[in-house]
This record gives C-alpha cells, sequence and structure tokens, in this order.
C-alpha cells in the first residue's frame, strides 16, 4: 500500500505544472513617463522570468523585454530600442545582474544565454550589440529564415519548436502577419505566451492580412490546447478606460491598461481577426486595436467616381455607395469637415427639405483607399438627392476633409453573409447604423435611431437579412426612419 502511494505521488508531481498560477505577480507600478524615472524598470514576475520595460524618456515606444532562466540556459527576448541622445540602455549590465543571482540563489553554473526577438523592427533589437561580445552568448538573426533555422521551424509558418533552458521547456511559435519574421514564445512554468507586436493592450498594427489572420487562429488555438493564463506582449499603448488609447508618440501615459491580456483576451484578438474582413479603416476594442498598412500592389484599383451619401447635419458623416465590382468593392463611413459656409448652406437646405436625402459626388476619379487617409482632403460637389438621379445641385467643388474614418472595409469573395449585423455611427442627438454589407446579393441601407452606441461598434439584429423599417430595434436601438436604401447596386 504504502508502495503505492508513493507511486502515486510521483506521478502526481511529474504531471504538476512547475509553477503555480498564483505566482505570477507584477507589483509594482510600470515607469510611464513621469520625471525622474531610471532608464530601465525590472519586475520579478516569477520564479526565472523578469519583465523589463524601458523608460518613455528614452524612447516614446517604452518595450517590454522578458528574460527567462532555467537551469542550463537562459533567454532575452528583444533588446529594446535606440535610447534617447544616443545613451546605451543599461541591458547587459541588468542580465548579468539578474542571471548572477539566481545562479548564486541555486547554486548553478553559469547559463548560457540565448537573444532572440520577438520581431525584428528596430524597436526591439537595438541592444543586441551590447551581447555580441559577452561569453558563452548566441545571437538569434532577424530574418524569417535565420529564425526558423536557428529554433528548428522547417514548417514556417506552420509548426513550433521546444526551446529547453534546462527544466524549463519552451515553445516557439512562427507568428508573422506584422513582421515577416515574428515569433511567440510559450513558458508553461508561468502560463504566459510572449506575443510581441502580434497582441499586446495597443495598436496592434497588420502589415500582411492573411499572415496574421491565420497566425492569430494558430495561436487561440494553442492557448486551448495548452494552459495559457495571459498574453504578455510588448508594448502598452491603451488607457486603463476601455476603448481608450493613448495617441501615437505619447511620452507621457499615467493612468495604462495592465500589460498582461487574458486568455479571454486571445481568444477575442483571433475573432475579431477574422470577423472584421480585408479591413483598412482602424477598428478599436476594449484591450486592443487595429490598424491596416497594406504593402506594395495592394489594392491597385483604377480610379473612379466614388459617390456617397450624407448623413448628419450637426457632425456631417459621408457613406460610400458601393457596388461588387472594382474600384467600388468597399464599404466605407468617414466622419467630414466641411467649409462653414457650405455646412450653414447644407444645414439651411436640410430644414427646408425634411424628407431628402443628400449625396455628394468628388470632382476628380482617385483611387479610394490611395485618398481616403484621417486628415485627407478632396473637392466635390453636394446634392439633395442622388446626383446620378437627378439630385439637386446645393454646393459645387467644396473642399472636405476626411476628419475620423468609422469604418472602411474591401469586400472579399467567399465571405459569409453577416446580414444581422449594423454599423454605429453619429453624434449627440444624430445617430445611425449602416447595414454591414459583405456578399452579394445585399442591401445598403442606413437608418436613423433614437439610441447611441459606441461609434463603430457593431450591432446584432435579431431579425436577420433584409432592410430595417421604422420602429424596429436593432441591438437595443429603435429605428426612427430609413434614410437610404439601396439593393439595385448590390444585387450581384
Amino acid at each position: 500500500m504504502r508502495l503505492l502511494l508513493s507511486v502515486l505521488l510521483l506521478c502526481a508531481a511529474a504531471l504538476a505544472p512547475s509553477a503555480r498560477a498564483d505566482e505570477f505577480a507584477l507589483k509594482q507600478r510600470w515607469i510611464h513617463g513621469a520625471p525622474g524615472e531610471p532608464a530601465l524598470q525590472v519586475q520579478a514576475a516569477a520564479p526565472g522570468l523578469w519583465v523589463l520595460r524601458q523608460s518613455k524618456a528614452s524612447n516614446f515606444e517604452a518595450p517590454f523585454l522578458y528574460l527567462i532562466a532555467g537551469e542550463r540556459g537562459a533567454l532575452l527576448l528583444d533588446t529594446g530600442a535606440e535610447a534617447a541622445g544616443g545613451a546605451d540602455l543599461p541591458l547587459r549590465a541588468t542580465v548579468d545582474r539578474l542571471l548572477a543571482q539566481w545562479q548564486r540563489e541555486r547554486g548553478l553554473a553559469p547559463l548560457a544565454l540565448t537573444v532572440a526577438h520577438t520581431h525584428a523592427h528596430r524597436d526591439h533589437i537595438h541592444g543586441d550589440a551590447q551581447f555580441r561580445d559577452r561569453p558563452d552568448t548566441r545571437i538569434v538573426g532577424h530574418s524569417a529564415a535565420e529564425v526558423a533555422a536557428f529554433f528548428g521551424l522547417d514548417r514556417w509558418p506552420q509548426g513550433e519548436a521546444a526551446f529547453d533552458l534546462g527544466g524549463r521547456r519552451l515553445t516557439v511559435l512562427p507568428l508573422p502577419g506584422h513582421e515577416a519574421a515574428h515569433i511567440a514564445v510559450y513558458d508553461p512554468a508561468s502560463a504566459s505566451v510572449f506575443s510581441g507586436d502580434a497582441l499586446y493592450p495597443g495598436l496592434l498594427t497588420v502589415r500582411e492580412l492573411a499572415a496574421y489572420r491565420a497566425s492569430a487562429q494558430r495561436l487561440a488555438a494553442f492557448a486551448r490546447a495548452h494552459r495559457v493564463e495571459r498574453a504578455l506582449g510588448a508594448h502598452v499603448e491603451m488607457s486603463a478606460r476601455p476603448y481608450r488609447l493613448y495617441p501615437l508618440g505619447s511620452a507621457f501615459q499615467p493612468e495604462e491598461h495592465a500589460l498582461p491580456l487574458d486568455a479571454a483576451a486571445i481568444a477575442h484578438w483571433a475573432d475579431e481577426t477574422a470577423r472584421l474582413g480585408d479591413f483598412l479603416g482602424d477598428a478599436t476594442f476594449a484591450d486592443f486595436a487595429f490598424a491596416r498598412v497594406p504593402q506594395a500592389g495592394e489594392f491597385a484599383d483604377p480610379p473612379g467616381t466614388h459617390g456617397m451619401l450624407v448623413a448628419g447635419t450637426q457632425a456631417v458623416y459621408l457613406s460610400h455607395l458601393p457596388m461588387f465590382h472594382r474600384p467600388h468593392d468597399y464599404q466605407l463611413i468617414l466622419r467630414a469637415q466641411l467649409p462653414d459656409d457650405v455646412l450653414r448652406r447644407y444645414r439651411d437646405d436640410a430644414r427646408a427639405h425634411p424628407g431628402e436625402y443628400y449625396t455628394l459626388v468628388p470632382s476628380e476619379r482617385w483611387v479610394l483607399p490611395q485618398t481616403i487617409r484621417a486628415d485627407a482632403r478632396f473637392r466635390a460637389d453636394l446634392y439633395r438627392g442622388h446626383f446620378e438621379r437627378g439630385g439637386v445641385r446645393v454646393a459645387e467643388n467644396l473642399e472636405v476633409r476626411v476628419a475620423h474614418i468609422v469604418h472602411f472595409r474591401h469586400f472579399e469573395p467567399g465571405r459569409q453573409p453577416r446580414s444581422a449585423e449594423w454599423i454605429a455611427f453619429g453624434e449627440g442627438r444624430e445617430r445611425f447604423l449602416a447595414h454591414r454589407i459583405e456578399t452579394p446579393p445585399d442591401v445598403d441601407q442606413i437608418v436613423r435611431v433614437d439610441g447611441a452606441a459606441r461609434e463603430g461598434a457593431l450591432l446584432h439584429r435579431d431579425r436577420g437579412a433584409g432592410a430595417a423599417a421604422a420602429g424596429e430595434r436593432i441591438g437595443g436601438v429603435r429605428v426612427l426612419r430609413p434614410l437610404y436604401t439601396e439593393y439595385g447596386d448590390l444585387a450581384e
């Protein structure tokens, strides 16, 4: 009996995780740009895991770096950004001190150090030079081929590889999409996945959409199959208030979002990469946001005349009038700024014709995704009614400024219809929903509603497909009246 009990205890010990979930903790507030902060902050997050942050005074990117130690080796993941004034970050001295302390406490021989990177952007590799003459140290190259060869990822971007630090076996996963050589690293001892710039509380830049989507699905599947309790990314750019991003380049972030994102956030991130479609404008959620950076040759459309519906008289919104063929196969909603005299004329005309809708047609032909960007300007004519269907011109050759892009997406062949989703926009008392268009046949409809929702949010309609009618409810708000409904241009 005693022998059986001993065997059972040994088996249980072998199967038990190497660290408890409650051992992970980040107890200090992160440096965030306040005067007098050190250039580099260190927090011991779990046994053998240190999280380092470069200060915003040193570089506004303020990247997070990770040092993971086992019994025979250690991994430094990322080496930070160039410091202001050219001064070196005290990174090597910090790493040497932490590893020496770890070795003394555990009676270990000096550890071999591997310096690797979540990806090869400059704010993650600048400190490599500090380690080139360090004994028993390897620095992983920056290209996808070099990363794949070093870790034995022979099916890049598929598959995964083990990286053993001695009593601490990490898993390395390809994660391209933000950058071609991007990886994630999983540490089962702390139940953490280090996700670099692919996922963190901030603005997630997508450079190659298909690769990024696939990476997100693979990482989410990995997280479901393993004990993953958090993703630890390379930056924090979100405020502690949901949906709020600090402006790009902020040097002071006093109320930041927490660094870790939990397993639910990982799943949500993967779901949104699939659901967003071929998006071009930014999309913001409670814990992260997306920004698309099209690559050379993408969206190489011929120039076209891109008419738009006008919605709202206090804040003016434009909704592109789409079709399912090039160069009109985009759904776009933006907030526009009109010249003061034109705005007064439009408001007066709208008050005199309360049942009418208005459209706008650009004065020149241009490529939609190349022209519509934040703060871009173009010239156009404003019509009461449809500019191609007998509308009356109200203003000619006015300058339109793109103040904010609410929703911008390219239609993708083969997408599943999402006919029950509606895009919220508007300000003050003027609130609208636009039917989300996906695949033919479909309907382009804008309705005015009596409730408010966060701009850009998707509201679900229980009734499903077809145009909405006055009086029905969509996602908790009531439709006051349809502003514009079009079936013919989206028949095929």
